[in-house]
């Protein structure tokens, strides 16, 4: 979601699916002898039907083979039984090389498609969790495709996940170290998804046409029209409606030659789109109707959501109220189903990457218990006149078992489901902010229990978004939410209220409390370093403090009062805290 200023605006880039044809590049394996087993890992990304043909014979001849050779062809079955779309079939036969005496680079081979398996059958926290171990792995993979795999996979499932920083990094590292032309298409197509959900239009620009005609030129068709249709829906993006006209024109024999329905679908329910921005109703319409004959009406892809949109948005302004309800119903159940699919995708990489952190803790508290034991037993062994020493240890490793259990625990709190949540930022967006902040306030005015409520706001937000672009923006809110968060408890309602302003219910906490909450998080938004970004430039917010005991425990009340302290703060030279208990008249 591109920064707009104060209140935003939510964009969709990505389909909730996993995209099944994104996952079969970079297949060979040098450390296998056989030749034929090398060429038979390569054709089936170009030819599927001699593929099986030639891994049928290989199968036959097994028993003649080496057990690593054995090993590579049960590989190729996990391939085809996926290419077969039997996943179910293919997960089990995967899982079950996990168990057996196989090279690590084959290993790792396996945990990647597994993520692929996985993830089109939607058990995305399974899919994750293997996405966590090859990315570890990565360093310490030796063979050289084995790697541009991994590479691929990652960066891959971090653009459909939407964390385009991250994809770019391992796109850009694949792009960097490919060892043939073959490679690096696939690896400018993950670059370009990256840029386009970054909207890095200069960089994207300056790629897409050449990324289009090095894979034409290597037959790579499908990978081809995936960047095609990327760069048609940019041109819808930035408003050329009829460039983007023109250019589904250029390329719509072509790619309905590749025969790829997922591809035909997209670019048609582009076209559909841009027809009804052009005023071509009933162009629109076909198209629109075109797209649906390719797709799958019971997957809520993101190009199914844009055609029922799309017969909706025409039917309403050709004035046939009836059949325009009729689409708006399957648009309204197509869009919700789709970003709940999102929500559950998101749901589980965060549970994934909670569960590591709360592993990787009790590793440490295990390595530190084993150093308590080996100590104390030294200890022991020392005169009375050490015993002090023993007791100051102890207490010391005790402090250090209570932090990382209270982290653990803390840890997951940032991954409690929510119903509506802010695109860019993750926390609430003002509508569920409204909601649940009502919710907790009839909690402590029906049980007597204090609350305060902390608004805050970043100073001079608007010369960053004008002088460093919406992409740092972006950057920096994300990164002061982010900051944050690690200061917020479970029970407390965190939420964007508009572009560059948050506001924060905190039950059961007096107003000296918040007060105190809101001087540690100040001071932690002006200490991030923002070259990360890419740019140069501070950071700072001045906040505003309202309590039930002087505010009471209506939400427009308390708001207006920490509004108007955070006003205070502003005038009084920005980055300060006031409470709305210091500016009340004298009576």
């Amino acid at each position: 979601m591109a920064n707009t200023g104060k209140f935003g605006k939510r964009r969709l880039h990505k389909p909730a699916k996993f995209f099944f044809a994104g996952f079969f590049v970079f297949c060979s394996l040098s450390a296998i002898a056989d030749e034929r087993l090398e060429k038979l890992d390569d054709l089936k990304v170009v030819d599927v039907a001699a593929f099986r043909q030639q891994l049928a014979i290989l199968e036959r001849e097994s028993d003649t083979l080496s057990l690593e050779e054995q090993n590579y062809i049960r590989l190729l079955q996990g391939y085809n039984l996926l290419l077969l779309g039997d996943f179910k079939s293919a997960q089990s036969h995967l899982e079950s090389m996990l168990q057996s005496d196989i090279t690590p680079d084959l290993l790792f081979r396996v945990k990647a498609l597994l993520i692929n398996a996985q993830a089109v059958s939607r058990n995305y926290h399974s899919a994750f969790l293997y996405l966590e171990e090859i990315s570890r792995a990565l360093p310490h993979v030796n063979d050289t495709r084995a790697k541009e795999h991994g590479l691929s996979v990652i960066a891959y499932t971090y653009n459909q996940l939407e964390e385009f920083d991250i994809a770019k990094y391992y796109s850009q590292a694949l792009v960097n170290t490919a060892t043939s032309e073959r490679v690096r298409c696939h690896a400018n197509h993950h670059l370009l998804e990256s840029l386009y959900g970054l909207q890095n239009w200069p960089a994207f620009n300056e790629l897409v046409e050449n990324a289009v005609e090095h894979c034409l030129q290597l037959n790579e068709h499908v990978f081809a029209n995936l960047i095609r249709v990327k760069r048609h829906s940019y041109l819808l993006e930035v408003g050329d409606v009829v460039a983007a006209e023109r250019y589904y024109a250029s390329y719509k024999n072509a790619l309905e030659k590749v025969g790829y329905p997922m591809l035909i679908a997209s670019a048609s329910a582009l076209a559909a789109k841009g027809a009804v921005q052009h005023g071509q109703y009933e162009k629109a319409l076909q198209l629109a109707r075109n797209a649906l004959l390719h797709l799958d009406t019971e997957e809520f892809t993101i190009p199914l959501v844009n055609a029922y949109y799309t017969l909706y948005k025409v039917y309403e302004l050709k004035q046939n109220f009836g059949s325009a309800l009729q689409f708006y119903i399957k648009y309204s159940e197509a869009a919700k189903a789709n970003s709940d699919n999102r929500f559950i995708q998101l749901q589980a990489y965060h549970t994934v990457r909670a569960e590591i952190e709360v592993k990787n803790q009790r590793i440490a508290m295990l390595d530190k218990d084993n150093e308590v034991l080996s100590l104390q037993k030294d200890l022991f062994e020392q005169e009375a006149k050490q015993n002090r020493l023993i007791v100051l240890i102890l207490a010391f490793v005790l402090v250090i078992a209570t932090t990382l259990a209270y982290r653990g625990m803390t840890g997951r709190k940032r991954f409690k489901k929510i119903a509506e949540y802010d695109q860019l930022t993750g926390i609430s967006n003002r509508y569920h902010f409204n909601n649940q902040a009502k919710i907790a306030l009839d909690y402590c005015e029906n049980n007597a229990k204090p609350v305060a409520v902390m608004l805050f706001d970043l100073d001079f937000f608007k010369t960053i978004n004008d002088t460093h672009g919406h992409a740092a923006g972006d950057w920096a809110l994300q990164h002061v939410v982010k900051t944050c968060r690690n200061f917020m408890r479970n029970n407390d309602v965190f939420g964007r209220i508009g572009g560059e302003e948050f506001a924060v219910v905190l039950p059961g906490c007096h107003t000296d409390k918040a007060v105190l909450l809101a001087e540690i998080c100040r001071d932690a938004i002006a200490a991030i370093d923002s070259s990360d970004s890419g740019k140069q430039f501070p950071l700072s917010a001045s906040f505003g403090v309202a309590g039930s005991d002087t505010s009471g425990y209506q939400l427009k009340q308390l708001l207006a009062d920490a509004d108007h302290a955070m006003y205070q703060a502003k005038e009084s030279g920005r980055d300060k805290v006031a409470a709305y208990a210091d500016y009340r008249p004298v009576v």
